[in-house]
C-alpha cells in the first residue's frame, strides 16, 4: 500500500514549500515568511525527507525546482488557496492587517497610466505590506498559476488557461494620441485619412508583439500602415510622438484630456474593431478571495477615474 504523504504533515511546511517555489531563493523566501533563512533551510530539509525528493537544486541564481516539485506545487497552490479561503470565510477582511508581499503585473499601458497611483492607494489602506507592481511578461501566466502573482491586468487575451479567471473592466476607448500642436486638427480620424501618416506603436506583451493592432485595422482596407517606431516603453513612444508628427493608436486613459503636450483624436474604424477591453486575470481559486477582490476593486476604481 502506498505511503500516505498527507499524514502528520504540517500545513506551515506546505506554505513554506510554496513560497520557496515561488521565490526560488531561500533568502527571499525567508523575508516573505518573516523568519530566518536557517529556519527556511531547516523546513526545506524536513520537506525533502518527507517527500523523498530533493525538491530544489542549487543554481547560480538561486534554486530550480525538480519535476516532482513542479507538479506538486502546481497542484498545491489552488488547493491551499481554497483551504485558507474556507478557513477565513467568516472573518471580516481588513486591508490594514495585510502583511507580506503583493505582486501585481500590469501591461505597459496600465503601468504608465496608473501604476504609481495603484501603489499609493494600496499603501493608504494596507500600510504593512510590500507591493511589487511589475511589467507583464512571458512569465505572468505561469506565475498567476503558481500563486507568485496575485492579480494581473492586460487587454483580453485568447487561449488562456482554464484555471485563470478573467474579470473585465469596461469602458476603454480606442483613440489616436498626437502632440498638442499636430497639423491634423480634426477631432476624429479615419483609416483613409491616416494612410499617409507615420505611426508610433506600443508593444503589449501577449497581445501584439508580432503584429501591431494598427496593422489589423489597416488590413480591413487592404492597406499597410507606415509604422516608424515600436517600443515596449510608453514613455519612449510618447517622447517620439511629442517631437514628431507620428500618430500613436492607444486607449484614452493613456493621457489626460487636458495634457499640455498631447491631445486625443477619436479613432473611427469601419468593420470589426480590435478589442481594447481591460481584463484582470487571477487564479480561479481566488474568485471569492477577499484580498484578490479588494485588489480588483482598486484597479477598477483607478481605471474608471481616468476615463
Amino acid at each position: 500500500m502506498a505511503k500516505d504523504l498527507s499524514a502528520n504533515l504540517d500545513l506551515n511546511l506546505l506554505k513554506t514549500l510554496l513560497v520557496i517555489y515561488q521565490e526560488q531563493n531561500l533568502r527571499k523566501a525567508s523575508e516573505r515568511l518573516f523568519v530566518t533563512q536557517p529556519a527556511v533551510s531547516h523546513a526545506l530539509q524536513k520537506l525533502r525527507l518527507h517527500f523523498g525528493d530533493d525538491l530544489f537544486t542549487k543554481t547560480r541564481t538561486g534554486l530550480t525546482p525538480t519535476p516532482y516539485a513542479d507538479q506538486l506545487c502546481l497542484e498545491l497552490a489552488p488547493a491551499l488557496d481554497n483551504l485558507f479561503t474556507a478557513v477565513n470565510t467568516n472573518q471580516e477582511f481588513n486591508p490594514a492587517e495585510i502583511t507580506g508581499k503583493l505582486r501585481i503585473a500590469l501591461a505597459p499601458q496600465y503601468i504608465y497610466a496608473f501604476g504609481s497611483k495603484l501603489y499609493l492607494l494600496i499603501e493608504q489602506q494596507a500600510p504593512n505590506c510590500q507591493v511589487e507592481v511589475i511589467n507583464w511578461s512571458a512569465t505572468t501566466f505561469p506565475e498567476l498559476l503558481n500563486g507568485n502573482i496575485q492579480i494581473a491586468l492586460n487587454y483580453d487575451i485568447d487561449s488562456t488557461s482554464k484555471e485563470l479567471y478573467r474579470q473585465t473592466i469596461p469602458g476603454d476607448k480606442a483613440v489616436v494620441i498626437v502632440r498638442r500642436d499636430h497639423p491634423f486638427t480634426n477631432s476624429s480620424i479615419t483609416i483613409p485619412e491616416a494612410k499617409e501618416a507615420k505611426f508610433a506603436c506600443l508593444i503589449v506583451p501577449e497581445r501584439n508583439e508580432q503584429v501591431a493592432d494598427i496593422e489589423q485595422y489597416f488590413a480591413h482596407y487592404d492597406l499597410i500602415p507606415n509604422i516608424g517606431f515600436r517600443s515596449t516603453s510608453p514613455e519612449a513612444v510618447l517622447q517620439v510622438v511629442k517631437q514628431s508628427d507620428h500618430l500613436f493608436p492607444s486607449i484614452d486613459i493613456m493621457v489626460a484630456d487636458d495634457d499640455p503636450d498631447f491631445r486625443k483624436i477619436e479613432a473611427i474604424v469601419n468593420g470589426p474593431i480590435v478589442g481594447f477591453s481591460s481584463v484582470c486575470f487571477y487564479h480561479q481559486s481566488k474568485h471569492k478571495d477577499p484580498l484578490t477582490q479588494w485588489l480588483f476593486g482598486l484597479i477598477k476604481q483607478l481605471h474608471m477615474e481616468l476615463q
